[in-house]
């Protein structure tokens, strides 16, 4: 885990190393709170997996890939390509997974399970912004005059770390202590899974050189084991990876003094 954060670290000093040789014209740091979506609980009940929870802290550096001087280049004027780093921690709890009076041994196995999840992602990706990114405004309406609404996609790897545990013993001697579905389909360890994330959300300027971004966050990574368990396809139907939804706040340093930026 100390060598993951220390490799998050050495790569955003060298992206903002190399910010003064025009590689990058804009950074991002934010954070946001976040729920973890897996194979427990009830399968598309998203209320049944709340005490999956946790944090997301993330940072952004943007590549510069265009000319955004240019004054007829609508890309220029409207797209931009971050490159993305996050951590994060989830904290598994399934107390509240079941509220049934009475719960037959299955159900017990779950509601006996918890743990974390450790995870460090990079990413690079496109985002679209409503708003004229050359120009001091990009709308005649005074309300709107400070605001971009902006949604992006990006593609990466996910480096995790999963602890689980059971209060009924030790689950990587006595997997018999998971649920039946799960029994065969343990991964307790660290892991690697490629990820998709989509952010919708919007930026509000402070001044030319600095700006809020309010956001959301959907992860949606191309593994079943993030979470630690694989259900057997013949006793569950297992229709989603795991997938994470984190709202966020973020704080952005300008380093192009040209219009809206």
């Amino acid at each position: 885990m100390k060598k993951i954060i220390l490799s998050f670290i050495i790569i955003l000093t060298w992206s903002v190393s190399n910010g003064q040789r025009k590689y990058f014209d804009e950074y991002e740091i934010n954070a946001g709170y976040s729920l973890f979506q897996g194979d427990y609980g009830v399968r598309g009940d998203f209320s049944s997996t709340l005490g999956n929870n946790g944090f997301l802290l993330g940072g952004k550096a943007f590549l510069v890939l265009l000319d955004y001087t240019r004054p007829n280049c609508y890309g220029c004027k409207h797209i931009k390509f971050p490159l993305i780093f996050n951590v994060g921690y989830t904290n598994l709890n399934f107390d509240k997974a079941y509220n049934q009076p009475s719960l037959n041994s299955e159900l017990q196995k779950v509601k006996a399970i918890g743990g974390s999840i450790f995870e460090s992602q990079v990413s690079f990706g496109i985002e679209y912004h409503v708003g004229d990114l050359n120009a001091i405004s990009f709308s005649s309406n005074a309300i709107f005059e400070k605001f971009d609404p902006f949604v992006g996609l990006s593609f990466g790897i996910t480096a995790h770390v999963t602890n689980l545990e059971s209060a009924l013993g030790d689950i990587d001697t006595n997997p018999g202590i998971i649920p039946t579905a799960f029994q065969s389909g343990l991964y307790n360890k660290p892991g690697v899974a490629p990820t998709f994330m989509l952010e919708t959300g919007f930026r509000y300027k402070i001044n030319d050189r600095m700006a809020i971004s309010l956001n959301s966050r959907w992860m949606y990574y191309l593994s079943d084991k993030v979470d630690g368990l694989v259900p057997d396809a013949s006793k569950v139907n297992n229709l989603y990876n795991d997938w994470q939804f984190s709202p966020s706040i973020g704080l952005i340093f300008l380093l192009r003094n040209s219009g809206f930026y």
